[in-house]
């Protein structure tokens, strides 16, 4: 019966290329829209272990009871430039102390920033409100306490001011919170021999989230060369070394489509999987690609086609059914990062397939259709 049944399948598509592209076109135009709507989200430990587990679960009982936070810190360094210089060289300097309790002011107005503390705090604090207005003095009151531990460093030449962030998880509203910090860091004047800059959770995946995004087009062009150039050599022909191609073109193209519709993110830990499924979906093109040039040594383009599919669809269907149940098996497991590349490779895997068994089928009919050295081998 199934035999039956992909036979007609092999038939319609073989007899009907350009009907078959043109859908296939129109699926891909939806699809490349819904893929745009797809962001880059970042990963934290939540979101590589399950909500059961006992530390999730106590984090975010925290976080709906207190709020949930985290820290960002601006690090003010002493880097003197010339050795005989008014240039700062001890943190604990009251110009440097001032600019710190400035720099906090200023932060404290930024969206999405709690509060500010720093060691400027502390110091005031034992001194009756007021920022010391002598670095000895500032000496001595720092031996009076520890608590200066946290924000300065034994050598004093690190300095910290820590910022209190709301939990963000939003691409966009921390490269924001980044861009408002550089901005009011660059409002103040500092003082002589002092270098700042951003640190931080928070800092560290907005810079991450902009080197996903070239790496993503690297390793992806990387990837469709070196199966382009592996193509021509097995094939030894451009046309039929390219239309493999088209198998994960779309193939990738149709599952981030798909992703888009059900609402699914790529994060930064999953953000490599589109070359994961390159790898993999090509084999779907090569194996229709391969029987057709077997078969049109014998016949006419549609005929050669219609066995093509007869032949390599339920091959193809077994080995795509094989590799849906070793990706879904993936989900059974304790880490939700192996589920989500379980699940996206699942799409990408069954998308390629489906792109095997009509884009390219179709555009091999299409290329090959008036080939008249074929026109004498079996009827159309």
């Amino acid at each position: 019966m199934h035999k039956k049944l992909i036979k007609i399948y092999a038939d319609f598509v073989s007899y009907h290329p350009l009907l078959i592209l043109a859908l296939m076109l129109i699926v891909s135009y939806f699809a490349f829209s819904l893929a745009s709507e797809i962001e880059m989200e970042t990963a934290g430990y939540e979101d590589l272990l399950p909500e059961d587990i006992e530390v999730i679960s106590a984090m975010n009982y925290v976080t709906e009871e207190f709020g949930g936070a985290d820290s960002v810190l601006i690090v003010l360094e002493s880097s003197p430039r010339n050795t005989n210089s008014n240039e700062i060289r001890d943190v604990r300097d009251p110009r440097l102390l001032e600019y710190m309790n400035l720099l906090q002011e200023r932060a404290i107005l930024v969206d999405n920033v709690e509060s500010a503390s720093s060691a400027s705090d502390i110091l005031k604090s034992l001194n009756n409100g007021h920022i010391p207005k002598s670095i000895n003095t500032a000496k001595n009151l720092s031996l009076q306490t520890n608590r200066l531990e946290s924000y300065i460093s034994s050598d004093y030449s690190i300095a910290l001011i820590r910022l209190r962030v709301t939990d963000i998880t939003d691409t966009k509203e921390i490269e924001e919170l980044e861009k408002d910090l550089n901005n009011a860091i660059s409002e103040i004047l500092r003082p002589p021999g002092i270098s700042v800059r951003l640190s931080g959770e928070k800092i560290q995946m907005s810079v991450m989230m902009r080197l996903i995004q070239p790496d993503m087009q690297k390793t992806s062009r990387i990837s469709l060369i070196s199966i382009l150039v592996i193509l021509f050599f097995l094939f030894r022909s451009i046309k039929h070394g390219i239309i493999p191609l088209m198998t994960i073109i779309f193939g990738v193209l149709w599952s981030m489509g798909f992703m888009g519709f059900i609402g699914m993110n790529l994060s930064s830990m999953t953000s490599g999987v589109i070359s994961m499924i390159m790898g993999i979906g090509i084999d779907f093109g090569i194996q229709t690609v391969t029987r057709f040039r077997q078969e049109i040594a014998h016949n006419v383009p549609k005929r050669a086609m219609s066995i093509t599919l007869s032949n390599v669809f339920m091959p193809m269907a077994t080995t795509t059914l094989a590799a849906l149940i070793g990706f879904r098996a993936m989900s059974l497991g304790e880490l939700t990062i192996m589920s989500d590349l379980g699940t996206i490779m699942s799409y990408g895997v069954a998308a390629c397939f489906l792109a095997a068994v009509t884009v390219i089928p179709a555009l091999l009919v299409i290329f090959e259709f008036g080939n008249n050295k074929n026109i004498k081998y079996g009827v159309d």
